[in-house]
Formats: structure tokens, sequence, C-alpha cells
């Protein structure tokens, strides 16, 4: 889901992964679970990408804050986490599948001179092999982190939309 105009308060949340591989759909997953949330709002916009590619900052260029979410094989204490992401931009991968959420905002920032806030959004899988679904275990998480981006993004973009009264 994405809209036509966007500005620089735009808020967009990016989930990526396989869902043919089980768990490593939890990105798309989320996404499109976000949908109908967001589907009133012109300034949230929601991408679903099979992998972090470099031709995703002509999209991302006007964003004011970004939440990419993907699922890991690592042990997460609480299942999932959320890391403050910081540009970074060392060398650039050819043809590989190394785009890192860093390098995507290093690109920002020199291409685009922005540097909006962003958000890697992990959440841990417990199945990825091939097929379709998610498994049980990572259904809930994905159902807990659901939750938060909405809590998180209706909180951020509210801060944005606040009117002060100014009595006479």
């Amino acid at each position: 889901m994405s809209h036509a105009g966007a500005s620089s308060s735009d808020f967009w949340i990016i989930g990526y992964g396989n869902p043919q591989r089980r768990d490593d759909g939890i990105g798309p997953y989320i996404v499109k679970r976000l949908q109908p949330i967001f589907e009133h709002r012109s300034d949230v916009h929601l991408r679903v990408l099979h992998q972090l590619e470099p031709d995703v900052i002509d999209t991302l260029k006007n964003a004011n804050t970004i939440l990419l979410v993907d699922a890991t094989v690592e042990t997460l204490a609480d299942g999932h986490q959320w890391v403050n992401i910081q540009p970074e931009f060392k060398t650039m991968p050819c043809l590989t599948h190394q785009v890192t959420p860093s390098l995507i905002l290093g690109l920002l920032q020199a291409l685009y001179h922005r540097n909006p806030a962003a958000w890697m959004v992990s959440i841990q899988g417990a199945d990825f092999g091939f097929g379709s679904g998610l498994s049980s275990e990572a259904k809930k998480r994905a159902e807990q982190v659901i939750g938060e981006i909405s809590e998180f993004v209706l909180t951020e973009v509210s801060e944005k939309d606040k009117i002060t009264l100014i009595e006479a």
C-alpha cells in the first residue's frame, strides 16, 4: 500500500522476506496485517519486498521515519527486538544478497541528503524450511509486534498532528 503525494512527514513500514520459506515471510505477513489499520492514513505507507535492494531508496527519499521488519534466525530475549539504525556507506555490494538497512540509510544520506529516523524490527523465526505460512511461535511473535508497531506509529503520527489551542 502506498499513497501518492508523499510529504516529508511520511512514515514508511517495509516488511521483507520470502513467504515461501515459512518464518522468513514474517515481514510481509506483518505489513499485510497492518494494511487495514493504516489504510485511512495518507502519511503512513506500507510496502512488501522480497529483499532489501538499493532501488528502494527512491521510494524512501521523502521518508521522515522508517521501520524495516524482517525475520531473524538469532535467539532474541523477547522473541523480537527493535534496533535504531544508523547510516553506513562503506562499500556497495554488487550482485549480492547483502544490502543492509544501514546501507539503505547511507544511500539516502549520500544521494538525497536525507537522514530519517529508522528502526530495524527483527522477529525470531523458528522454521525457515520450504513451505508457506508462519510457525505457531512466529505467528504469536508477529501478532505482538503488530500491536507494538501500531502503537508506535499512532503515537509518532499523532505527535506530529497535534494542534495547539491558544486561548484568547
